[in-house]
């Protein structure tokens, strides 16, 4: 069992949560207003400006207000289980779990899923680039999923402050290695591509997103509103029908075709 422990004077350290992206992470109780948060022990690289890119990663992070962005509260100081001071990040402490682990057990999600959480992460995106800013290291560790099924985002321009973090950080980087708009995109559709497990049925409205978000040459990615379209399709539900729900106008039009044939044999007969 993990000791509990204050840190920052006010934030009560209570159990780990299922995160490992760039430092451990556990649920904590603000002592001043009894909320629930999320605190995070930020892995600082030993460079000595880290903590300056960190802090003004923090405060640009937390004036972003939308419902897809898990807000973010503090930023203090205090002395690890190793007797060491570190960084701890304060968030809100949604309900989710990363995307990273989403499939654990049933295998991967579903695409209409992955598409409709890849919907929401593509509008918080949005959000945070309509205030001039980009997230800089999207990952499946980055995109939460809560029991509603509804994606949020996290850890916004962190990996700009102390590096990427992850198993394997490279993969979810933009071949071009630059901090834009459309990096943000070609690393959403890594993400999604990562959540289907890699089998998504070719041709269809979620493996042309991914494809057009991961195209290698930024001038050739799709934008977000193509994006948003073909994740809006994706995400639909199948009609109850299925195929031939999906077919009926075009069988009701036969239908009535054939009808129109017999009527008119059976007319010429009789006359």
């Amino acid at each position: 069992m993990i000791e509990s422990r204050i840190v920052g004077g006010r934030y009560l350290l209570l159990d780990e949560l299922d995160r490992r992206g760039f430092g451990r992470s556990r649920r904590a109780e603000d002592r001043i207003t009894g909320r629930i948060v999320a605190v995070t022990e930020i892995a600082m690289p030993a460079d000595g400006s880290a903590r300056e890119r960190l802090l003004a990663e923090v405060r640009a992070a937390g004036r972003l207000r939308h419902p897809g962005i898990v807000g973010v509260l503090d930023l203090v100081t205090g002395r690890a289980a190793d007797g060491r001071m570190h960084e701890y990040l304060v968030t809100e402490h949604p309900d989710a779990r990363p995307l990273s682990r989403a499939g654990d057990g049933d295998g991967p999600l579903p695409a209409r899923r992955v598409a409709a959480v890849g919907r929401d992460a593509l509008a918080a995106l949005r959000a945070v680039h309509a205030e001039g800013r980009t997230h800089g290291g999207l990952d499946p560790e980055c995109v939460l999923l809560t029991p509603d099924g509804r994606g949020v985002v996290t850890d916004i321009g962190l990996a700009r402050a102390v590096g990427r973090r992850g198993p394997d950080p490279a993969a979810f980087a933009p071949p071009e290695r630059a901090d834009t708009p459309a990096a943000d995109l070609w690393s959403l559709g890594a993400v999604l591509h990562h959540a289907t497990g890699g089998r998504v049925q070719p041709g269809s409205p979620l493996a042309q997103a991914i494809t057009g978000l991961t195209a290698p040459d930024p001038a050739e990615r799709i934008g977000p509103d193509d994006a948003d379209a073909l994740l809006e399709r994706a995400a639909r539900p199948r009609p109850s029908g299925g195929d031939l729900g999906r077919n009926r106008p075009i069988l009701l039009v036969v239908a009535g075709l054939l009808l129109l044939a017999v009527v008119a044999m059976v007319a010429w007969v009789v006359l």
